[in-house]
């Protein structure tokens, strides 16, 4: 199908209660434009990469301090200024980067990091995004961005420092400001949220010091580029030695809330020690130690994390598996495309960076598979293509919009911007590498798809055609990867 046909489609199945920077009738012409296009044999990966980009624009906002991005459409209470929500910018930063237009979100970027939104809403949730943001300038040719704001991002990375910095090199954190309400590891039966030291937040702290190492060393300031080094190597070991129980990464909630003693796996109340989704988060930012990657083996346990509808957020073994269903946001096993995004991108780095034989080619490819399958709702009798907050983890309904409903509160997640897809299949299953200078791809699918097209790739200002012919017969162009300057 025409990437018109899909968006026309979209938007003929689409009820638009809420109407932003880019109208539905005005889809098409912004999408031709600026966004990627994939055409590959399975049908329902390309469908829902059409269906990402379509849902994508309605989240542009146009502001007097330029352009933002939202989770929700509806205005939520939480929000802060423009109904901006910090904790899906990570997020947002790796999706949108892959747009032609992507340079007009550096004033998102601005924001958070001099304007309204340094203030007021940055610092809500607990998940830092200083990575995504340098990744972001790199794969959009924006290196000055970065050079011009570095004491800027060292103000961003030190406000996180000062909340929440510890005596041991680790950070605290709690469910619900990292985005993660009810979890097992984080809240008592009792429904008691703890303070304590978890892999999301401590994970992402290592890769924003690396990152501003990083970004002192392109602005040549060389003693600053090797304190963040050695910073985020603290934090690395810190993550290592403390978080990694032996077999799994794992939260640490103290009761005592004393952060100045030494914490071990005994503090952890035996009700909330848990295997949970978020222990992989350290091999995305490639904070984990070598040797532990035998742990992805419990992606493909029926008894463990590998639900009938995707990834569930813990352990399906723990005794206190989905022990929470009145919240609407509940993290104790429901299936969440925003933990799915993390989960697919450690695969990615593992693949890419580890030494391991748990993980492959092949698994990568079923995961991005049945993440994609989740992008549909049925109601009235109707299959339409949907994206929401959280699923059950073994039947084929949306959670969170059911939870609502009995709340009389309609649409909240519908097209909900808190997770990655676009950004996982170029860099996962196409093998597009989002560091170097020049377009380099190593695709992941080799045995598994004999071809695939991407139309209108950005990639540092730049558009290009990427073609992968196994036989050479389907483009004739040639075997293997072809890419062609637009």
């Amino acid at each position: 199908m025409q990437y018109s046909e899909y968006f026309r489609k979209f938007n003929a199945n689409d009820e638009e209660d809420v109407v932003q920077y880019i109208p539905n009738e005005k889809a098409e012409e912004f999408l031709l434009k600026n966004a990627p296009r994939l055409y590959c044999p399975n049908s329902t990966i390309e469908e829902t990469f059409a269906f990402r980009t379509w849902t994508m624009r309605k989240h542009i906002k146009n502001t007097d301090v330029g352009f933002v991005l939202t989770e929700f459409l509806p205005d939520v209470p939480w929000a802060a200024k423009y109904n901006t929500i910090n904790a899906p910018l990570t997020h947002h930063l790796n999706e949108f980067r892959w747009l032609k237009n992507a340079d007009d979100f550096l004033d998102y970027i601005n924001f958070f990091i001099n304007g309204d939104g340094s203030e007021n809403g940055a610092f809500t949730y607990h998940t830092p995004a200083l990575t995504a943001m340098y990744e972001y300038c790199i794969v959009t040719a924006n290196e000055e961005f970065l050079r011009n704001n570095a004491e800027a991002f060292e103000r961003y990375f030190q406000e996180w420092e000062i909340r929440h910095g510890t005596p041991n090199g680790l950070y605290w954190s709690q469910d619900n400001y990292e985005g993660t309400e009810f979890s097992i590891g984080g809240t008592t039966s009792d429904k008691v949220i703890l303070k304590g030291f978890r892999p999301l937040f401590n994970s992402c702290m290592y890769g924003d010091a690396l990152s501003l190492s990083k970004i002192y060393a392109m602005a040549g300031n060389v003693e600053k580029s090797e304190f963040y080094a050695k910073k985020a190597e603290v934090i690395k070991r810190a993550i290592n030695e403390i978080l990694w129980d032996g077999t799994f990464f794992k939260a640490i909630h103290p009761y005592h809330q004393d952060f100045n003693k030494e914490i071990t796996h005994k503090d952890i109340p035996e009700e909330c020690n848990a295997r949970e989704l978020m222990g992989y988060i350290p091999w995305a930012y490639n904070a984990a130690d070598e040797e532990r990657e035998s742990v992805f083996a419990l992606l493909k346990d029926p008894t463990v994390f590998k639900g009938k509808t995707g990834f569930t957020t813990a352990d399906m073994s723990n005794k206190r598996f989905l022990f929470y269903t009145q919240p609407s946001c509940s993290w104790n096993g429901h299936v969440w495309p925003y933990a799915t995004s993390y989960v697919i991108n450690a695969c990615i780095k593992l693949l890419k960076d580890y030494q391991q034989a748990v993980i492959n080619d092949t698994d990568l490819y079923e995961f991005v598979k049945q993440y994609a399958e989740m992008h549909y709702i049925i109601e009235d009798g109707k299959k339409r293509n949907f994206i929401d907050e959280s699923m059950e983890p073994f039947e084929f309904r949306w959670y969170t919009r059911e939870r609502l409903k009995e709340e009389n509160v309609y649409n909240r997640g519908k097209d909900y911007n808190h997770s990655t897809f676009i950004d996982l299949v170029l860099r996962g299953l196409c093998g597009i590498t989002a560091e170097t200078d020049t377009l380099t791809v190593n695709p992941r699918i080799k045995g598994i798809w004999k071809w695939f097209k991407i139309e209108n790739l950005s990639y540092r200002k730049q558009s290009y055609t990427v073609y992968y012919d196994e036989d050479g017969c389907v483009f004739n162009k040639g075997k293997g990867v072809i890419i062609e300057k637009a």
